[in-house]
């Protein structure tokens, strides 16, 4: 039947019995590929060296878009229909935090600084694995019990034991300039949950290629850009530069957000995983906009949460923006707890569920839809 057909195009009849398809079928062609978000996982991509997520994405999805493009700040995106006039770009971030290797202690460990939003304390004691020219160093942050008992830990306090014994010898194993990440794996816990470092944006990254790569096998006939940015946790530098190069009509950034379901959680609200994926509502998304993927979402009986931000997001939204002639954009994003932390957790349900509402929203917009807020002939 249609489901089967790989979901190449709009079948005959009318467009009631293409709702009833779309309803019916909406969760069959989607489903989490695990094993490829745990290689991604693995990848380290701090904010300044991203290439080992981009070339791992690349591998994966060089088969399902018409053309590639690598950008001088390191940005890939995958193309559908590049000679199409209207345009829409999708960006998750493929950069996560990190520290970042400053000096070096007369026994042989590292100084670091942070690079990007960390929280010092979660790297007390923890293993780590160290990005360098030559390959990866592991390593393990030290423990005392006076830094146990500091009320305010911060980056400064930290010292990277690598095993070496002097400081010229660390120096020659483990440049200035080098990054550090935790060294965790991906594991599923209960309930479709699944656990893991740097789903902060990874999750975001992948959403974006298979919503694309699902819209291509749905027959889109847009120009379709999926966007792995960088430097989001810092600098906001991949955003602004592909989106100034690409000049989109429209935008969607996919990125993650505070889920409120768990003990002394700090987000406010009530977003919780297992509910659906995020809207954003305030002054920067584009209400239209907004309103089209709502109306995706109801179309295919899928949950959506809402949050609001009256200013800035502080995601790839802000920034592109800001771009070419004020991009219009929208914000979807997936509930996450414990942001920032090696242990971040999300629900497979949510992101399964953002893929298809994506891929239906890239198929159903239109060059004739108007964006504005408002007409002057309307009362």
């Amino acid at each position: 039947m249609w489901a089967d057909a790989g979901w190449a195009a709009k079948p005959k009849g009318s467009d009631r019995i293409y709702k009833i398809w779309r309803s019916q079928c909406a969760m069959k062609g989607v489903k989490m590929n695990k094993e490829l978000l745990k290689e991604m996982i693995t990848c380290i991509s701090p904010s300044g060296r991203e290439e080992m997520l981009q070339k791992c994405i690349y591998r994966h999805y060089k088969q399902d878009f018409d053309t590639f493009m690598v950008e001088e700040q390191g940005t890939l995106t995958g193309i559908v229909n590049p000679d199409a006039d209207f345009k829409i770009q999708l960006a998750g971030h493929a950069d996560e935090i990190s520290l970042v290797v400053t000096g070096y202690n007369e026994d042989g460990s590292l100084q670091v600084a942070d690079n990007g939003h960390v929280y010092p304390k979660l790297y007390v004691g923890a293993k780590v694995q160290i990005l360098t020219d030559s390959g990866i160093v592991k390593g393990v942050v030290g423990h005392t019990q006076a830094l146990h008992k500091k009320e305010e830990v911060r980056c400064r306090d930290l010292f990277v034991d690598i095993g070496c014994e002097s400081a010229e010898e660390a120096e020659q194993t483990v440049p200035k300039g080098s990054y550090l990440v935790h060294d965790t794996d991906m594991i599923e816990l209960q309930k479709d949950k699944l656990a893991g470092r740097a789903f902060d944006d990874r999750i975001g990254v992948y959403i974006v290629f298979e919503a694309a790569k699902k819209a291509a096998q749905m027959g889109a006939s847009h120009g379709i850009y999926a966007t792995a940015t960088t430097g989001e946790e810092n600098t906001g530098r991949g955003a602004y530069a592909s989106a100034s190069r690409i000049k989109p009509n429209i935008c969607v950034a996919v990125d993650v957000t505070y889920a409120a379901d768990y003990r002394d959680a700090d987000a406010d609200g009530n977003v919780k995983l297992g509910k659906g994926g995020v809207i954003c509502r305030g002054s920067i998304p584009n209400r239209k906009l907004n309103s089209l993927l709502e109306a995706c979402a109801k179309e295919l009986d899928l949950p959506v949460q809402f949050e609001v931000f009256s200013g800035r997001t502080y995601t790839d939204a802000d920034t592109m923006l800001k771009t070419n002639e004020s991009v219009p954009q929208v914000l979807f994003s997936v509930p996450l707890r414990y942001m920032h932390s090696p242990v971040e957790v999300l629900s497979m349900k949510d992101v399964d569920s953002m893929v298809e509402i994506l891929a239906f929203f890239l198929i159903k917009i239109s060059p004739e839809d108007s964006l504005l807020p408002y007409r002057l002939d309307e009362d």
